[in-house]
């Protein structure tokens, strides 16, 4: 599946068309370049899952935990700051990721050994116009 994103204030129209998508009770890894948006859309995909309180990235905590209205628990991982397996591991990823919840993770490639089987790959690419190009995969293309 494809999506494109125009522009920043189309974001959320465009998500809306794919929320029950990305509501599913998966791990989603986003793979993309720095500046790709990763951030951006991870966040407008909580908010519109009814995530009130953002936290901003979890570049330096890692792992931010957020609860919607109606009790479903979101988590977003950015995992830019994770050094090897060891470090992963002690922070309790694998036990995190065993979860039945939606899990969005940033840099997943760092953290590979943990994803589960059913990961869902989330590519973002910049095209020369800005525009955000969401390709999504069952599984990670070099």
């Amino acid at each position: 599946m494809k999506i494109e994103i125009p522009n920043i204030e189309s974001l959320a129209d465009v998500l809306i068309d794919h929320l029950d998508f990305f509501s599913q009770k998966k791990c989603f890894a986003f793979v993309g370049e720095m500046g790709a948006g990763k951030t951006t859309i991870i966040q407008k995909i909580l908010n519109l899952n009814g995530v009130k309180n953002l936290q901003g990235s979890p570049t330096y905590s890692i792992i931010n935990e957020y609860e919607t209205e109606e009790g479903m628990i979101l988590y977003h991982l950015d995992c830019y700051r994770i050094k090897n397996n060891a470090e992963a591991f002690e922070l309790g990823l694998e036990e995190l990721l065993s979860k039945k919840n939606p899990i969005f993770i940033e840099w997943p490639k760092k953290i590979n050994a943990f994803l589960p089987s059913d990961t869902i790959w989330v590519h973002l690419e910049v095209s020369d116009n800005h525009t955000r190009i969401i390709e999504i995969a069952d599984e990670h293309r070099s």
